[in-house]
């Protein structure tokens, strides 16, 4: 005869679990675990690379401070090679605004007709250079420009002296006007008077005598003469 099968069922209710094979109390503690490495991990790579660029961070420092002074000294240079450079500018449109009359006195001494008694020939001095920054007023701070701001200045030649007639002072006006003296000698007759070259000052009979008692006409003219250009 055969024998029965038995079912029993030994497990308290609180003691029956889930049929699922992966538990979740068993892999919250394991992912728990795993992220928690990852983190540590984590700050470990950033705190590498905060020392690692803590210590770039102090190398060019020290880079940096040690060369300040060159590059104080640089800067320097740099402003002395300008200042330097401004000046030799400077000479050099004084160098290209000088003008010679050796050969124009030479020139004059052989038109000079007779009757003519030259008594002096002047190039007046320029007026005095205003050196001074734009709107700056004189004082000891004030460091003065290198060189004018303007770039023309007018020059003149006044003619003085005495003659028996007017006729000799026309003649060596007359030749005052050929190519030879053109060159140093602005002739402009058809502008205002103020501006006409040449333009007689004076011309009057002379107070003094001459040697031989004669009445003498005195006669002041000016030229105007090429400007100096102040121009590299």
């Amino acid at each position: 005869m055969k024998a029965p099968n038995l079912h029993l069922n030994l497990l308290h209710a609180s003691e029956r679990q889930s049929s699922s094979p992966v538990r979740l109390r068993v892999m919250l503690p394991i992912f728990a675990a795993l992220a928690c490495v990852g983190c540590l991990v984590w700050w470990g790579v950033l705190a590498g690379q905060l020392m690692l660029v803590k210590a770039q961070s102090a190398s060019i420092r020290q880079d940096l401070a040690a060369k300040k002074a060159a590059h104080g000294g640089i800067l320097r240079e740099m402003t002395a090679e300008r200042e330097t450079q401004a000046e030799l500018d400077q000479l050099t449109m004084y160098a290209h605004g000088r003008r010679t009359y050796g050969n124009l006195f030479k020139q004059f001494a052989e038109v000079v007709p007779e009757g003519v008694q030259v008594l002096a020939l002047e190039i007046p001095e320029p007026p005095v250079q205003n050196l001074l920054p734009p709107g700056a007023k004189p004082g000891p701070k004030v460091k003065p420009l290198l060189g004018p701001t303007n770039t023309v200045e007018g020059v003149t030649l006044r003619i003085i002296g005495r003659t028996v007639k007017e006729t000799p002072v026309e003649t060596m006006m007359k030749a005052l006007e050929e190519p030879a003296f053109t060159n140093a000698l602005v002739i402009a007759k058809d502008v205002p008077a103020e501006q006409a070259s040449p333009r007689i000052r004076s011309f009057h009979q002379d107070t003094s005598p001459s040697s031989d008692g004669a009445r003498l006409l005195a006669f002041d003219i000016e030229y105007r003469c090429t400007e100096r250009r102040f121009e590299k």
